[in-house]
């Protein structure tokens, strides 16, 4: 007898802590699904472009290998603000620290042209071209090295001077800084690229004077083409119709 009754109070015990769990697990379903009810309009905030790390940190990311920190840092820049299902206008990016990491990452890889193809290419795209005023001294930076096609980034600040931020005097400085490339195998109007800008601003005598110094020292190994083309830009640019009928060059000479 005694027996059976501690049998039923064994069961009795087992039914009631059965019944708890599933009271629990019940609890904490509804718990979980007041709180996906309550958030489920919430969406993680960005917090823009992060500071850029000090030069003596900056392969940290890398474990200390600068080649592997600037492929995760690039990385990280071409997709920062667009994860997460969020997707960030370039004009809502903070270009003055952008800048910053450009030039961080520059001192670990000075021969890359990612970041040089990031910053004119896609970060050129903004709606609010003025806040990319700080890219331009970067692209100076790397433009005037004489490797490869460095000057190509040059030019793309140029680009944007002038027509972007109708900056002529920037669009200036940039193009003077072109001219003095010593890639050998720069085309030779990357040399003339002040005169272009200096006829777009009105000086136009000061371009002639540059266009016809150029064309003078670079005429034996320029292609016929070229030639034809400078000569073109000064008869029909910058000279006007009666100018251009006095001027030796625009008949022929030279």
């Amino acid at each position: 007898m005694d027996k059976i009754r501690t049998g039923i109070v064994e069961q009795k015990r087992h039914y009631s802590l059965e019944k708890k769990v599933k009271a629990a697990l019940l609890l904490a379903l509804l718990a979980n699904f007041m709180l996906w009810f309550s958030l489920r309009d919430m969406k993680s905030q960005w917090g823009n472009v992060p500071p850029a790390p000090k030069e003596e940190f900056a392969a940290f990311y890398g474990l200390g290998d600068k080649s592997l920190s600037y492929r995760l840092n690039s990385l990280m820049l071409q997709n920062m603000g667009d994860s997460g299902g969020r997707v960030t206008a370039l004009k809502d990016y903070d270009y003055e620290t952008l800048t910053d990491w450009f030039f961080l990452q520059d001192k670990l890889d000075p021969v890359s042209n990612y970041i040089p193809y990031l910053a004119s290419y896609y970060f050129g795209g903004l709606q609010e071209p003025e806040k990319y005023r700080p890219v331009l001294d970067y692209l100076k930076m790397v433009g005037v090295r004489p490797e490869g096609i460095k000057w190509n980034w040059l030019v793309q600040g140029i680009y944007f001077a002038r027509h972007r931020l109708k900056d002529m005097d920037k669009a200036l400085e940039l193009a003077e800084a072109l001219a003095q490339t010593k890639n050998s195998e720069a085309p030779v109007w990357v040399h003339q690229m002040p005169a272009f800008v200096m006829n777009a601003k009105g000086s136009k005598r000061e371009a002639y004077s540059l266009l016809v110094e150029t064309l003078k020292a670079n005429i034996h190994k320029m292609h016929p083409e070229e030639i034809n083309a400078a000569r073109a830009f000064i008869c029909d640019q910058i000279l006007d119709t009666e100018e251009a009928k006095d001027d030796p060059l625009c008949q022929g000479g030279y």
